[in-house]
């Protein structure tokens, strides 16, 4: 009884908020976009191949490989992209114990800058391929370029007439030896006035799955309880679902983008998930609204169905937006792995495609852990551990 009348109330709560804190009410935004994992370099071995990713960039000039979506990153405040990989000029302890190295020259940085990318996640497990040389040259490279980057500890603000976003970039590794750390991080972020809104970016989950993982939403949800506003997570290299979350988006998996490490691309489907293949992609947009002395309103979430080539089964390494037709198959991909009935596809002007959602009101109190031992349970389930969920964003 206690249990209905607390949802009762929570329910009621909800709409009240909704009803008054409209879209209207915000008088301040800030628009971010986030895409796939991004690799811009090769491995040592590809390198001098044709169709390498530096064989494309010598040939086609540094401005190729995101021209298709310029023009939506230079209109938003900022691009955020998890950076898969090191920017060095050499290939000093390079970590041949790892299956895939993936390096680029530093002169690559000039492809972030002129695509109008403003910042980085670098918590991911392709930092390190090149060990300590790789991942401080790539930080040195991106500070000298006024490139924002952020890793675990070491977060990110990004402030616009005197509302501050921060970006927290997450390892598993961190995520499950110190999770209670990251909840005191996050709680003070917001507890402090540091953050008006925060966004985690987790790399997680198991590769080339089209669903995400038990543990992966339960840990997202309780990131979203202790203060995270928004969590964008990557590593699965395909698409998987979206979930609201006290209306809060988790996006469980963007696919690739721009990803140099593969030549080809599968159109067809995984033999270890038959749902899914690595030719589809999103970028997601996200407006954050605030009143006028800061305060977090809510969220508008847009989706841009993408494929990564448009020369499939090759890899081109340009993705570009899909259209109505081609963006069908992208919906259905993440629909399969999403707890809601995703919107319908509508085309821009130029007859690309886009899924706008609902805007999201925030709210407070709703699902507040009763415990203290929530969070990720067991061991960290990337990169591959045997799957252990079964259903669908249930």
């Amino acid at each position: 009884m206690i249990k209905r009348l607390r949802s009762v109330c929570l329910i009621l709560l909800v709409l009240s908020v909704v009803i008054s804190s409209g879209c209207a009410a915000a008088e301040k935004s800030i628009l971010l976009t986030f895409t796939g994992d991004c690799t811009l370099g090769s491995e040592e071995a590809t390198r001098p191949r044709e169709d390498s990713f530096d064989s494309l960039a010598a040939s086609k000039g540094l401005d190729y490989f995101f021209d298709n979506f310029r023009t939506m990153f230079e209109n938003d405040d900022q691009t955020v992209i998890n950076f898969e990989g090191v920017l060095s000029d050499n290939k000093f302890q390079e970590s041949r114990t790892k299956r895939y190295r993936f390096r680029g020259p530093t002169d690559f940085v000039k492809i972030l800058t002129g695509s109008s990318i403003e910042t980085c996640s670098l918590a991911n497990n392709h930092i390190g391929d090149f060990g300590k040389q790789g991942e401080e040259s790539t930080k040195a490279t991106l500070d000298a370029n006024n490139i924002g980057w952020f890793q675990n500890y070491k977060y990110y603000i990004y402030e616009k007439e005197g509302i501050k976003v921060a970006f927290i970039a997450l390892e598993n590794r961190t995520v499950y030896k110190e999770f209670e750390k990251i909840k005191k991080m996050i709680t003070k972020l917001k507890e402090t006035g540091e953050a008006n809104a925060i966004v985690v970016c987790w790399h997680t989950g198991l590769e080339y799955r089209g669903a995400h993982e038990t543990n992966t939403e339960s840990t997202s949800q309780a990131l979203i309880r202790y203060g995270a506003d928004l969590v964008v997570i990557t590593h699965p290299h395909v698409l998987q679902g979206i979930q609201v979350y006290n209306n809060r988006c988790i996006f469980y998996s963007m696919g690739n983008f721009v990803f140099g490490g593969n030549s080809a691309i599968r159109t067809e489907k995984f033999k270890i998930d038959q749902t899914v293949t690595s030719l589809y992609s999103m970028v997601v947009q996200v407006k954050l609204l605030f009143t006028n002395d800061g305060k977090y309103l809510g969220q508008l979430p847009v989706i841009y169905p993408v494929y990564t080539s448009s020369a499939a089964p090759v890899n081109n390494y340009q993705p570009y937006r899909a259209n109505v037709e081609e963006a069908a198959a992208v919906r259905a991909a993440i629909q399969q792995d999403s707890s809601f009935e995703l919107p319908e596809i509508t085309a821009d002007a130029d007859g690309l495609s886009r899924m706008e959602m609902d805007y999201l009101a925030a709210f407070d109190g709703v699902g507040i852990p009763e415990s203290e031992d929530d969070g990720p349970q067991g061991k960290p389930e990337a990169s591959n551990p045997s799957p252990t969920r079964k259903t669908k964003g249930q």
